[in-house]
């Protein structure tokens, strides 16, 4: 029956076609694993844990679906450049866009905005004295903690990284989540600043244990295990106890010192 089509006659074009057909069964099988792996019901999934004693999620990216975005993304690019992506043309594209929109909302979720926000948060939403000193930027970050919290809930309740990534214009709040913390975090930079210049004895201790001390001030016996850093040779206060407090601030006050030296007493 072949002989009799004188398929013999038209050696080259068999040729191109059975490779086309070849190229296109393989492209085909890869976007059926992009779906297995990506799709609504794929095996990428969130990890998380919960920030502080709240129900916020931190979202977490297996470090294997890292690497899997990696690839997928690099085999995506290899079937756009094909010379047989016509027929799924548009389905590769979605996908390039899809898998774009990851990495790029992830690395702003994981690497900006989770990070930076929960360095901030105890600052600006508990701290008296930030708020006092940075009204402005106190009331910024109440939106940004509005719109961080809400962000990760919906990411973490879709569950399904593709599906959460591209989420309605995530991406863009992303960007403008990040501006904003930036800006907060360029006023807390000049808030410490200015704190260190008014009490010299701040610049011996770091930046995360300056912020313990300062969001913690309210509460003197919180910021205790700092002494040392700040005094030479110090090892605590001695802080009034019950209802002896200072009349101004209601706060428990110094009523002794122990020394980082010598015996206990």
């Amino acid at each position: 029956n072949l002989l009799d089509l004188n398929m013999q006659d038209s050696m080259d074009a068999c040729d191109e076609i059975c490779d086309a057909a070849m190229k296109e069964a393989k492209m085909e099988k890869q976007l059926a694993e992009l779906e297995e792996r990506w799709g609504a019901t794929g095996t990428a999934e969130f990890q998380c844990t919960f920030y502080q004693d709240t129900d916020i999620p931190l979202l977490i990216m297996l470090e294997d679906d890292v690497d899997l975005l990696e690839n997928d993304q690099l085999t995506v690019q290899g079937m756009l450049a094909s010379r047989f992506v016509a027929q799924f043309e548009e389905e590769v594209s979605a996908w390039q866009k899809a898998l774009a929109n990851v990495g790029d909302v992830m690395t702003y979720v994981t690497s900006e905005i989770q990070r930076t926000w929960a360095y901030l948060e105890p600052l600006f939403m508990k701290s008296a004295e930030v708020q006092r000193e940075l009204p402005e930027d106190a009331a910024r970050f109440k939106d940004i903690d509005s719109d961080v919290k809400d962000m990760l809930k919906a990411m973490w309740e879709a569950k399904n990284i593709k599906t959460a990534c591209n989420l309605d214009g995530l991406l863009e709040k992303c960007e403008e989540i990040v501006d904003q913390l930036n800006i907060c975090k360029r006023s807390l930079k000049e808030f410490l600043d200015g704190r260190r210049r008014q009490f010299p004895r701040y610049y011996f201790t770091s930046e995360a244990d300056l912020l313990d001390i300062l969001s913690n001030g309210s509460t003197p016996a919180k910021i205790m295990h700092h002494t040392p850093k700040v005094y030479l040779q110090s090892k605590t206060f001695v802080l009034s106890e019950g209802d002896d407090v200072d009349p101004e601030t209601g706060r428990p006050y110094a009523i002794g010192w122990r020394a980082n030296v010598g015996k206990e007493d």
